[in-house]
């Protein structure tokens, strides 16, 4: 479990390191300004996926595992939902939300130039933090530190490739992690095939207001902690 947690700060270390080796300090105060836009990415994925995952837990000890699968259900679309609303308003307001993060005018295209591969990524990125925090809800933790951690590694050999090897600079960064986390999302995905009890179907999306209140609520206490 901690070693899930700590992937996204792997994430952010990778990117500052390689992207320091850069000639612009830029580019490096960049990726400091966007970590905050993935912060908030994470504390909203975490606020569905900790909020569900407590419910889940509770029902699957309980023996009902159809409500815990519409619950799951319900969940993993939210945080896709979320993710493509952060997604779209974040990209049409791009300078705007850099600025308002901390970015100055030298390190401004830096940071917008790394953002918007984040901000594509963000839905799969709310969606990984969903799929890993119900794992941990189902006691599969050496599961959710796999997909996780499968991510974190292919992050970190993709920067140097990307930034130097493609010559993308900053961007470079960015787009490993968005290939990172998609591949991590599909192995995390994946785990849901067999190894677990919960399953996902767009059929069991509820349509109970109720069950949204619950997983939010219980989520709100990791949301402001975030």
């Amino acid at each position: 479990s901690v070693i899930s947690s700590l992937v996204t700060v792997v994430y952010n270390m990778a990117d500052t390191f390689f992207v320091g080796l850069l000639h612009s300090n830029s580019a490096t105060g960049a990726v400091g300004v966007v970590f905050s836009l993935m912060a908030i990415i994470q504390a909203l994925g975490f606020t569905v996926g900790m909020g569900s995952g407590s419910t889940i837990s509770r029902l699957l000890g309980k023996k009902e595992n159809d409500k815990a699968q519409e619950m799951a259900s319900s969940a993993l679309a939210v945080s896709f939902i979320l993710g493509i609303i952060l997604s779209v308003t974040g990209l049409l307001m791009l300078e705007k939300m850099m600025m308002l993060l901390g970015a100055t005018k030298s390190i401004l295209p830096y940071a917008v130039e790394y953002a918007k591969y984040i901000l594509y990524a963000a839905p799969v990125m709310m969606a990984s933090f969903v799929l890993n925090n119900l794992l941990r809800a189902e006691g599969k933790t050496k599961l959710a530190m796999t997909g996780i951690g499968i991510g974190g590694i292919l992050n970190i050999a993709l920067d140097p490739l990307l930034i130097f090897g493609f010559g993308m600079d900053i961007g470079g960064a960015a787009v490993a992690t968005l290939i990172s986390q998609v591949i991590g999302f599909i192995v995390l995905l994946s785990f849901f095939r067999k190894k677990t009890i919960l399953r996902f179907s767009i059929r069991k999306i509820s349509k109970k207001f109720t069950i949204y209140k619950e997983f939010i609520g219980n989520g709100m206490p990791s949301l402001f902690r975030q």
